[in-house]
């Protein structure tokens, strides 16, 4: 049977990071990493479509490593944290399949998603509301709808300094050589600043070149704080959340600690 070993996002928590890395890493015999645009356009977009072609990735007996955080769903499933996760992914489950999500805290996930849905869809000003949907939910449904398959979670806040130990994990320890270091930030954010001079465009779709133009003239940094939509009230609640779900996590899947 074929083993894939599927990264399935979330959006926002250093998947670029994750895919441009493995991309580069020489892996052992009989472990493939199939790169993300080729990934999508051969089988996971099609499948999300329901277009499905010949299931080319079931007659390969060694493994696979997926990542495309699309097959959750589109960044604006990504701000209702992503109603029926595994619509898509059931159609890998006659595999050996095992799952691997990581998850943020919601006080920078959100605005993080928000902010990425920019580049394909209207401005909409964000709505600083306390999730209804939270990460427990998106695994218990996994787990209902994938029964048997193991799910493995890490931090995005571990990420950051422990990315080629999770990668490796990832891997099953397959990675026999990782690359140079790609640093930690391929793709920024929006600042407070830009997200003030998009509010100009409210309901039009901005555009890919007037948003880097933006983006570049207010960089996060020292002037220009990350995008910070909520009161400190707020944060207090959100990390509280975030806290009680990561515990909740613990005694239902494999959650990674340094």
């Amino acid at each position: 049977m074929t083993r894939i070993r599927f990264h399935i996002g979330a959006h926002k928590t250093a998947t670029t990071h994750f895919q441009m890395t493995l991309a580069r890493c020489r892996l052992a015999a009989r472990t493939r990493y199939v790169p993300l645009k080729r990934l999508r356009r051969l089988l996971t977009s099609r499948v999300r479509k329901g277009r499905l072609i010949l299931p080319w990735h079931r007659w390969y007996r060694g493994t696979w490593l997926f990542s495309d955080e699309n097959i959750l769903g589109t960044t604006a499933n990504a701000l209702e944290m992503y109603p029926q996760p595994a619509s898509a992914l059931q159609y890998f489950a006659d595999c050996d399949l095992t799952i691997f999500l990581c998850v943020r805290s919601y006080e920078t996930f959100l605005p993080s998603a928000w902010g990425e849905r920019l580049w394909h869809h209207p401005v909409r000003p964000f709505q600083p509301d306390l999730p209804h949907r939270r990460w427990t939910d998106l695994v218990i449904e996994l787990q209902d709808a994938l029964p048997g398959v193991p799910i493995r979670v890490w931090c995005y806040e571990d990420y950051r300094t422990h990315s080629e130990d999770i990668i490796s994990d990832f891997a099953g320890g397959a990675v026999e050589r990782f690359p140079p270091s790609l640093g930690n930030r391929p793709k920024s954010g929006f600042s407070g600043r830009a997200v003030k001079e998009l509010e100009r465009f409210a309901g039009t779709k901005v555009g890919k070149r007037r948003l880097l133009s933006i983006r570049e003239r207010y960089p996060v940094g020292k002037s220009h704080p990350p995008f910070d939509p909520w009161s400190e009230e707020q944060k207090g609640v959100l990390a509280e959340m975030y806290a009680e779900d990561l515990a909740a996590l613990r005694e239902r899947v494999t959650l990674w600690q340094p």
